[in-house]
């Protein structure tokens, strides 16, 4: 009998990359309930630690399901009452501020006029930014946060039905292991390495948005505690975040106090960034998320043309499940994960 050829790299490769534009066009497609499924999973690996503490007490099982999934949802709840409460008082505050934008914008445009630059289409192009215009935005956005809908049902159904699995998982793990050692492995590197990075960038994100407050609140810029809450949310966001928690406050500053107080705004948000996310976290971190630059751009770009916005604030997580269940899980394929990620999965 003829043995079977091998089919070659190049078309493994080809294979590979139809296989994946599929998934992700599904995974678009079933955007409405594969963002909140995977949300849910995040936040019951994130209280698995609390479920191990309590069954370390000798806490009865409906404790040990209860106090997690209740923690969750207060944590949820907080977020979304913040949330909605910053909105409300950015709506308030923006229409007072359109006569200053008009003026310095009136002013900008003299400035650009008296260069010689031809500004016939400027004033036009800066009326769309007047602070009140984005109101009707913030309202919508507003409106779609007090009706969850859907969305809300299936992510705490979802939390309820993982919340009751996770007491057992550990043990049927421990179970598969002799028979599936590298299965077990890698899913309990992809727990490990997800709970580290939710861990770490929890802890760091909040340091960051206290800090952001003190030097807003110094700053005398109105709503520093919705800046700073945008900072501990926007820390999620690989590398873009750092820029959608600076621009709004800057902006605003830039508005009500003029460029000076605006750019103190910028380095001071440039500094407490560089020293918490280049300085402190990677030390703290210590490669348990083994995720390359590039490879985290990508994974940025990916998931967030594939599930929304929800895709930006999951995307390291998802790449980390990705590369467990895909590399990880072979031996074989494990110098593809340290070639792409920069690091060597532990075991």
């Amino acid at each position: 009998m003829d043995r079977v050829r091998p089919l070659a790299p190049g078309l493994l490769v080809l294979l590979g990359l139809a296989a994946s534009a599929i998934v992700l066009t599904f995974l678009q497609t079933a955007s409405g309930w594969v963002g909140p499924a995977v949300l849910a999973l995040l936040l019951t690996i994130a209280v698995q630690p609390l479920r191990g503490w309590l069954g370390r007490l000798g806490a009865p099982d409906w404790v040990r399901f209860l106090v997690p999934l209740l923690t969750v949802l207060v944590f949820l709840v907080c977020m979304g009452v913040a949330i909605a409460l910053a909105i409300t008082q950015l709506i308030s505050l923006l229409p007072a501020h359109s006569d200053k934008f008009t003026q310095m914008a009136d002013k900008t445009i003299a400035w650009l006029s008296s260069l010689g630059i031809d500004t016939s289409d400027l004033w036009s192009r800066a009326s769309r930014l007047d602070p009140a215009n984005l109101v009707p935005y913030l309202q919508t956005a507003l409106n779609g946060l007090l009706n969850v809908g859907s969305a809300g049902v299936l992510l705490v159904t979802l939390l309820v039905a993982m919340s009751l699995d996770a007491g057992s998982l550990s043990t049927e793990l421990t179970r598969l292991e002799p028979a599936k050692p590298e299965l077990v492995r890698a899913l309990r590197g992809v727990v490990r390495d997800t709970y580290s990075y939710l861990k770490v960038s929890t802890i760091f994100g909040a340091l960051m948005a206290v800090l952001d407050i003190i030097v807003l609140y110094l700053l005398s810029v109105p709503l520093p505690w919705l800046w700073g809450l945008l900072a501990f949310i926007a820390n999620y966001i690989p590398t873009l975040g750092f820029l959608l928690a600076l621009i709004p406050p800057a902006l605003l500053t830039l508005v009500i106090a003029g460029p000076a107080k605006a750019a103190l705004v910028v380095i001071a948000y440039i500094a407490i960034n560089f020293i918490t996310q280049s300085l402190l976290l990677p030390k703290f971190l210590s490669g348990a998320v083994g995720l390359s630059v590039t490879l985290t751009m990508l994974s940025l770009i990916v998931w967030t043309s594939t599930l929304g916005p929800l895709g930006a604030l999951l995307a390291v997580p998802l790449t980390l499940m990705v590369r467990a269940l895909l590399l990880d899980i072979d031996p074989a394929k494990r110098w593809a994960g340290r070639l792409l990620t920069g690091s060597t999965p532990r075991p």
